[in-house]
Parts: C-alpha cells; sequence; structure tokens
C-alpha cells in the first residue's frame, strides 16, 4: 500500500493517524523538493523513524520512470510518502496515484495542513470569497501574463486570490514577497493593483511566521525573511474582514479607515 502523508509544516501539524502509520510502515519515503518545512521538523520526528529504511527524495526518485518501480515496490509492502504541506493540494504527486490505480495498488491519503487552508483562516478572510489559486513562477524566459489574468477575473467576480510563490528547492531559488509584487506591478496593464490591498505571508505554520497587510505596492518596504511565502491579493474586503486585518495581519489604520470609508460610500 502507498500512504501519502502530509506534514504540514510543523511537527505539531502531524495527526494521530498520520503518526499511526508512521509508526507501523515499512518504508518511508520523505520528499524534500515540492516544499519547505520547519528546519528541526524531521530531526523531531526521527525517533518514529528508527529501525526503518529512509529515503530522503530528490525530483528524479518519484518522478518518470521512478514512479513505475515505487508502485511496484508497494503491492507487497507498505509504503509511506510523507510530503510538505498536504499531499494532493496540487498536482504533485499525482502521476504516482493515478499508477497506482491502474496496478491495482490500494492508495490511502493522510491529509496535513496546507497553506491554502492557513492562509484564509490565519487572515481571517471567508473562503467563499476566493476565486482561482495561482502561482507566480519567475520569469525567466516570457512573463507570466496568465497570472496577471486571472487576478484581474477575480477582481472582476469581486475575489481574492492567494498567490503561491515559486519555491526550488533543489536549485536553492525562493520567490520573495517583494520580488513578486515588482513582477506583478510590472504586468499591472491596467493599473489595477496599486490601490489594492495585498497580504504578505512569511513562513505560514512555522513558529517564526509574519502576516503583514498594507496596500500592494507599500509590501515592498517591509522587511520578509527566509521562505515560503506567498500573497494574498484582496477583491473588495468585507468590514468583518477588514476588522481581521487590523487587528491580526497589522493593516495601517489610515488604510483600513480608507477602504471602510469607500464600503459606506459605495
Amino acid at each position: 500500500m502507498l500512504i501519502f502523508i502530509g506534514l504540514g509544516f510543523a511537527p505539531q501539524h502531524l495527526t494521530l493517524e498520520a503518526l499511526n502509520h508512521i509508526v507501523k510502515c515499512d518504508k518511508i519515503i520523505i520528499d524534500t523538493y515540492t516544499g519547505i518545512i520547519q528546519e528541526d521538523y524531521i530531526d523531531t520526528i526521527k525517533p518514529l523513524l528508527k529501525g526503518k529504511e529512509v529515503v530522503y527524495a530528490k525530483r528524479r526518485d518519484l518522478e518518470g520512470s521512478s514512479i513505475e518501480k515505487l508502485v511496484a515496490e508497494a503491492k507487497n509492502r507498505d509504503i509511506v510518502v510523507l510530503v510538505p504541506g498536504d499531499p494532493f493540494i496540487a498536482t504533485t504527486h499525482d502521476a504516482i496515484r493515478a499508477e497506482a490505480g491502474r496496478r491495482g495498488v490500494k492508495v490511502k491519503v493522510v491529509n496535513g495542513l496546507s497553506i491554502v487552508n492557513l492562509a484564509i483562516t490565519k487572515c481571517g478572510l471567508q473562503i467563499y470569497r476566493f476565486g482561482k489559486v495561482i502561482t507566480l513562477v519567475f520569469p525567466e524566459i516570457t512573463k507570466p501574463y496568465s497570472v496577471i489574468d486571472t487576478i484581474y477575473d477575480n477582481l472582476n467576480r469581486r475575489l481574492h486570490t492567494l498567490v503561491l510563490l515559486d519555491i526550488r528547492v533543489e536549485e536553492g531559488k525562493y520567490m520573495g514577497i517583494g520580488e513578486a509584487v515588482d513582477i506583478l506591478i510590472d504586468m499591472d496593464v491596467e493599473n489595477r493593483l496599486a490601490n489594492t490591498i495585498g497580504i504578505g505571508l512569511e513562513r505560514l505554520g512555522f513558529r517564526d511566521e509574519k502576516v503583514i497587510a498594507d496596500l500592494l505596492p507599500s509590501l515592498r518596504k517591509y522587511r520578509f525573511h527566509k521562505p515560503p511565502h506567498s500573497l494574498i491579493i484582496l477583491s473588495e474586503p468585507h468590514p468583518i474582514e477588514l476588522d481581521c486585518l487590523l487587528h491580526y495581519c497589522n493593516l495601517p489604520l489610515n488604510v483600513y479607515l480608507d477602504f471602510s470609508s469607500r464600503r459606506k460610500r459605495g
């Protein structure tokens, strides 16, 4: 059997169900390339891994030709795959699950905290007011205009946008909030982002997490440090959302008052 377990981002995010599978399994594969977890996470749970076969997997170990080998092995052994965040919140590892289904190998999914639910609940926002989630990648060849198009589409429907920022763990390359804001403002041909609220999320779920809300361009003035980082671009915040941004996300009072008065005028 293949058991995909979401690690969340810190040791306290592991569920009892996850711990039970980790203790009982035959082999553990730790995904080291799709996300970042708290630095001491693996050291904290190492006593649970004692006596087991443990593989620290790079991309080549869980993609391409390695998938058939992994699924074949899981026919006779219980193999746990530990994944940062939630195992299937994006398309990562879907190919493994699909191959297991084709071969009749049982798959178990143990969910973990993801950046999606953390971002929404930490900021006091309403999930019903979110549109499509997007990833902003490094513009190495062409600018990712599809990202700005999605943001515009969400804004047109009065929906917020969660923007995940590119991370390339194996290359040691991580997009920061300031860089992301620069890219988005540069692509904002309709000049719609200059007067929207953005929320900078640093290491959400880690012990040193930081959440800062301000006008999107103003986020460049704040000091954000270690990755991972994410962004939320707000549409028209509900009064309760505005209150939460003020009290829990460090939204400047002048921005709060400005957006509050806009709602009263509108």
